[in-house]
């Protein structure tokens, strides 16, 4: 494999990974002239429709998200036998050998780099993407201590995907000692359980071991079901009780107990930074009971009860309420009024969203990107949700679709330039064009292309070889220069260097040489360069001939004129 060059452009270097589906080498793309990361599906996988499918489906997710903490997939194709997925190279090693080496990480850098995780998680949540295998091995750190996770191999997109673990084998879809109570139970998988698994993936940075674990993933899964989590602060030291509190609300069995939102996971991890005492992790009230708190503390803390400092309390909270109700009754009738009622924009055109933005004296900003369910030219993002009250004259952001960022490309070998022009037109494609020299050919034939047919990137352009346009080289010596680069341009060529040389019998700015030769076919967008006469040194010659004597010895003669 080492040597072999994918689809004429990728070349395998050296194998950096392996997993059970796929093998991930470092390889180099020829056009791009960049390293990347080339993920190729297990030969012995190639006839098996799960593992295609998988593979297919880390392809399919891979190319809906675009986010600083997530690998970015830059190709994905055949070339023969083997099917492939270009990535971004990461320059680094995985969270998991990371813990390995360090054994534990310390918070006030495991908060930070939990936070990038969400953050990414964030970003495919909200691209409809449920990732269902998130563990350190999965998440990469560079050299500069970027995060990046990778590995959307058993991805959901739209369609539920459930969980299924194999007694007979002992084998897992997902990875047993991160994933949640409802993927060990076979049920489908959603956001909720993937903040399940960065709860565990955080627990094991911050003590260098798993919350679960066993002689069998059955073992595990049982436990992920049934047993509670051992305190982060009954495993180490070092931790405070905030970050605590928020690490068993992610563990939580119950998903409705759980953070309903990577940024709200996030929120508190940054809460727990700023105020590390505890106490504002807060529980929907349905579902089951909060983790209890360990008995000895519980005890101290109804000890220190007091019964008259809480009817103390209960009266100043009801002074409290009837006070805040007077100030926001104020309020209400001294900001409320006058304020804008942001409309619902989403899902409208942009013109008709900007319309109703300057109707309702508010001003918009436009942002244009991808986006796999609305069509282009729809708004498919508002910064400042429907119904909030703003002032007039406020900025309201508006993401508004370009389409699908996929395209299906054609085979245009054996076609014409034109038609691969028109057909990109339509489909949103970026094609490049290399021309060459074939006699035996029609001008404008298409004889090869960079990419198979099948879904391509938009961003990713097409270069097509094609037959080129031949032209006889014109004379331009003698030309002033403008003169000459008029020429070049009229022919289809392109202006290439000028070079400038003293020639003091010419005058400034002509044209004294170049570099293809006048007669010669050549083709149409060759590069010409020029050589131009400058303005040199006054050369001055006598009007009367005449003739000057000197001694043969080296005796210095000087001649006035």
């Amino acid at each position: 494999m080492i040597g072999r060059i994918l689809s004429g452009r990728y070349v395998v270097e050296a194998k950096v990974g392996s997993g059970g589906m796929a093998i991930v080498y470092r390889g180099y793309d020829k056009i791009k002239k960049q390293t990347v990361a080339i993920k190729v599906l297990r030969p012995e996988y190639e006839q098996d429709e799960e593992f295609v499918r998988r593979f297919s489906r880390e392809a399919e997710a891979a190319s809906k998200v675009s986010h600083d903490n997530i690998v970015n997939m830059y190709d994905v194709g055949t070339d023969g036998d083997l099917r492939f997925i270009v990535m971004e190279f990461i320059d680094g090693r995985t969270l998991k050998e990371m813990i390995r080496d360090k054994g534990r990480i310390e918070p006030n850098r495991a908060i930070p780099m939990a936070i990038r995780i969400l953050a990414a998680v964030d970003h495919a949540h909200r691209n409809g993407i449920v990732h269902r295998d998130i563990k350190p091995q999965n998440i990469l750190v560079d050299k500069h201590g970027r995060v990046k996770v990778a590995d959307f191999g058993i991805a959901r997109l739209k369609t539920a995907q459930t969980t299924q673990l194999q007694t007979e084998n002992a084998a897992a879809l997902g990875s047993v000692h991160y994933f949640s109570p409802e993927q060990a139970r076979g049920e489908v998988a959603d956001e909720k359980s993937d903040l399940y698994s960065v709860g565990v993936v955080l627990y094991e940075m911050l003590t260098g071991n798993v919350p679960f674990d066993g002689d069998t993933p059955v073992a595990i899964a049982i436990k992920h079901m049934t047993e509670p989590p051992k305190s982060l602060r009954q495993s180490v030291n070092g931790v405070s009780k905030a970050l605590d509190e928020v690490v068993m609300r992610a563990l939580c069995k119950d998903p409705a107990r759980r953070y309903q939102t990577a940024a709200e996971m996030a929120a508190d991890l940054r809460l727990a930074v700023k105020t590390p005492r505890g106490g504002f992790v807060k529980y929907p009230q349905e579902g089951g009971a909060e983790p209890q708190e360990p008995e000895k503390e519980r005890a101290g803390r109804v000890r220190r009860r007091d019964r008259r400092f809480v009817k103390r309390i209960v009266a100043v909270v009801g002074s409290l309420i009837v006070l805040s109700l007077i100030v926001l009754a104020g309020w209400y009738l001294l900001g409320v009024q006058g304020k804008i009622v942001v409309p619902e924009l989403v899902g409208k055109r942009r013109e008709e969203a900007v319309r109703l933005l300057e109707e309702n004296d508010l001003i918009a900003t436009v942002e244009v990107g991808y986006n796999e369910e609305y069509e282009a030219g729809l708004v498919y993002e508002q910064s400042v949700a429907q119904g909030v009250r703003v002032d007039g004259g406020a900025l309201v952001g508006l993401k508004v679709s370009a389409g699908s960022q996929w395209y299906y490309l054609d085979s245009f070998v054996g076609q014409t330039e034109q038609q691969v022009q028109e057909y990109m037109q339509q489909n949103g494609g970026s094609a490049e064009f290399e021309y060459i020299l074939a006699d035996d050919q029609p001008t404008g034939q298409v004889l090869a292309q960079s990419l198979e047919p099948g879904y391509q990137n938009k961003e990713q352009p097409v270069v097509f070889t094609v037959v080129g346009r031949v032209i006889s080289m014109p004379d331009l010596t003698g030309l002033q220069l403008e003169g000459a680069l008029a020429l070049i341009h009229s022919e289809g060529l392109s202006e290439g260097a000028v070079i400038e040389e003293d020639t003091p019998d010419t005058a400034p700015g002509v044209v004294i040489d170049q570099n293809i030769p006048s007669g010669v076919g050549v083709l149409v967008g060759a590069e010409v360069e020029l050589t131009v006469s400058s303005q040199g040194a006054a050369v001055y010659a006598p009007r009367v001939p005449f003739t000057v004597v000197a001694p043969l010895e080296n005796l210095w003669v000087e001649v006035l004129l």
